[in-house]
């Protein structure tokens, strides 16, 4: 029963996360006129290091919540950083998505994705815990 609290703490704070990163993103585009990769870029750069104090403070309470988890986070981040990009390649890129919409899409994916690999290998949650 413990995931389902978690996952609604996950939904919560990745809301906040989300609409963080998205203004970020949008900033970017819409006041900077920047590319979507320079967008994203801007974006995960102030976003990564508020996620995770967000996620250890309100989501992982339990399970490794030290340097070693903050250190297993940024590469987990790079990772879904190079999802973020690729997906949006294909997205605005190939299939001509609006780069706004294409990235709504893509938060809803990458935070899917998010939710499995903090709970399984950042703060090392056991499944079922």
């Amino acid at each position: 029963m413990k995931i389902f609290h978690q996952l609604g703490r996950f939904i919560a704070t990745g809301v906040i996360n989300t609409v963080l990163g998205y203004l970020v993103y949008a900033f970017g585009i819409v006041v900077l006129g920047w590319t979507y990769f320079w967008s994203v870029v801007l974006s995960y750069a102030i976003g990564v290091t508020f996620s995770y104090f967000m996620f250890r403070t309100f989501v992982f309470t339990s399970g490794d919540r030290g340097w070693r988890s903050y250190a297993r986070f940024i590469p987990t981040y790079i990772a879904l950083f190079w999802v973020n990009v690729g997906c949006m390649f294909v997205l605005v890129d190939i299939l001509g998505w609006n780069k706004l919409v294409a990235q709504a899409a893509v938060l809803v994916f990458c935070a899917a994705l998010s939710f499995v690999i903090n709970r399984t290998f950042v703060f090392k949650q056991r499944v079922g815990k």
